[in-house]
């Protein structure tokens, strides 16, 4: 049996799927015709094969099966416990995949109830929390027992305690992994090109590997960059301490591959969290930076920081490459009929969603609405989207699904109207329809990161396009679907209007937030 598991494993190692699965299909015969042999390894490989193959909907019916023969294990090893973490792991990833985020929650919450290595049970609690910001209606105090799961597993570090320091300039330091071609770098861009390099010195904490183009020119306007990849979070933090950084912008918050730990040696005497997330991040450090429209007030029940409102926009939006030629015509004109559009992420589409658009649909004859990810580059990815937008009376003739790519921004070209997603919005995928003259209509809630499309509407003079619940949201979107004519007139005004707007003035943008830094500065160590 070994022998066949290793003749799989190495080519899968090797890249040659089919083969590895094909390989693999004799030794998971013969375990499942024998008695008394509980090998869960190979059926753990043929879920990574089948990930590979872009096989989700069969990946997660062998995980949940690996679920149920974990339970039947009596005296569990640390070998099936981190076996078991793995397993977690693997079926949280491909359930928010599959738009089954709830399970995905859970699933990762087991992953890091079952992992042994605790830098990797805390990037599994970060998933756990990243993925709840897909569920709807979760209350204040589910939000709160999830920061204080993760706040336990950081219980045991010994804090810095850096001290404030006198420095000739202020010294800001940015920890992020997506010092790289990113939506993150290209919201970082203006804070380095036009900083004031009289009063600030800027230190880049790079945690990802490698560099491009844009990461080259990001370090082109540091002071200094510290290539800090593959180092523990307690070395980063003594980096930055030993830099004397005197406050520290976390870029990252709970998203993927994230050094939040970091913040919890407290190297800096100002640390807070900024651009690359949306939520809190459930530690104790000095603010959460947003702006009036996301953060009507400084105190948000779901957040553990304090949220620092910027007057206009807490996000400002600096590409390095030019946006497609926008049709002269309108996709009405073309087609004759309205075509509505979703390019975002597909795991952000809630049931609840597709039964609002249902409507839309329903009310708007002869509409299309285009559907745009990679889930639906699968075959597998694509039918189970259409089971269940047929399980919620979708008319699914009139729904296209489109795969991955690289000219996605062109085929706003295709879209009269973009309909964003709650309760979690769009962010990048909002400024690039409206660059490309769709305008948005976006739902907004009291929770912070339900708030981007409303944020970004009002920085426009758009903000009749955001709406307060549901009945609101259908009525905008088909009274913009009955007008046509104004359709092609924002098409060519709205671009104009972004580019216009504090959404891309980098220079004010960064003002704003460096006046913020002196706040900040002047205030340290007084909280």
């Amino acid at each position: 049996m070994q022998e066949q598991y290793n003749k799989a494993y190495a080519l899968y190692q090797a890249g040659k799927y089919n083969e590895a699965l094909t390989a693999l299909q004799d030794l998971l015969e013969l375990l499942k015709s024998a008695e008394n042999v509980l090998w869960l390894r190979p059926w753990l490989l043929q879920c990574y094969i089948l990930r590979n193959l872009d096989c989700p909907v069969q990946e997660m019916e062998v995980l949940e099966g690996l679920v149920e023969n974990l339970a039947e294990i009596d005296n569990l090893s640390d070998g099936d416990r981190q076996l078991g973490a793995e397993i977690y792991s693997l079926l949280g990833e491909v359930c928010c995949r599959l738009g089954e985020c709830s399970l995905a929650v859970e699933a990762f919450l087991q992953s890091a109830n079952w992992e042994q290595d605790k830098a990797q049970k805390l990037i599994e609690y970060s998933n756990a929390i990243f993925t709840t910001n897909y569920c709807d209606n979760i209350s204040h105090k589910r939000w709160h027992k999830l920061y204080d799961g993760y706040r336990k597993l950081l219980q045991n570090i010994q804090p810095l305690n850096a001290k404030p320091k006198d420095h000739q300039k202020i010294r800001i330091g940015y920890l992020s992994g997506d010092i790289r071609r990113h939506p993150v770098a290209y919201f970082l861009r203006p804070l380095l090109e036009y900083t004031d390099r009289e009063r600030f010195a800027v230190y880049l904490y790079q945690t990802n590997q490698g560099q491009d183009s844009l990461s080259e020119k990001l370090h082109g306007w540091a002071d200094c960059v510290r290539m800090v990849s593959g180092r523990s979070h307690e070395e980063i933090a003594g980096c930055i301490a030993e830099d004397e950084i005197d406050i520290l912008v976390d870029l990252s918050g709970h998203t993927c591959d994230n050094h939040l730990p970091v913040l919890a040696y407290r190297p800096a005497p100002v640390e807070i969290s900024a651009i690359g997330y949306f939520n809190s991040t459930g530690l104790s450090i000095d603010g959460f930076l947003s702006d009036k429209y996301c953060s009507p007030s400084s105190y948000n029940e779901d957040f553990q920081e304090p949220l620092l409102q910027l007057p206009d926009t807490h996000f400002c939006y600096s590409p390095d490459f030019d946006y497609p030629q926008i049709s002269l015509q309108s996709p009405w004109q073309k087609n004759g009929y309205i075509t509505f559009g979703c390019y975002n992420n597909f795991s952000k589409v809630t049931d609840e969603s597709l039964q609002v658009w249902a409507q839309i649909l329903q009310q708007c004859p002869q509409s299309r609405l285009i559907l745009k990810h990679k889930l639906f580059d699968s075959v597998e990815g694509r039918q189970w989207t259409v089971r269940r937008l047929e399980n919620l009376a979708l008319p699914v003739e009139r729904i296209e699904l489109r795969g991955f790519s690289a000219d996605y921004l062109q085929q706003y070209n295709d879209v009269d109207i973009a309909l964003d997603t709650y309760p979690y919005t769009g962010g990048m995928t909002t400024m690039e329809a409206l660059l490309m003259g769709v305008p948005v209509v976006s739902r907004y809630g009291s929770r912070h990161g339900t708030r981007f499309g409303l944020s970004f509407l009002s920085n426009i003079g758009l903000d009749m396009l955001a709406a307060a619940n549901w009945q609101e949201y259908v009525q905008k979107t088909l009274l913009l679907a009955q007008n046509p004519e104004l359709l092609q007139d924002l098409r060519h005004q709205i671009p104009q209007l972004v580019k216009n707007s504090p959404l891309m003035d980098g220079r004010s943008y960064c003002q704003a937030v460096e006046k913020l830094y002196i706040h900040l500065y002047k205030n340290r160590g007084l909280s």
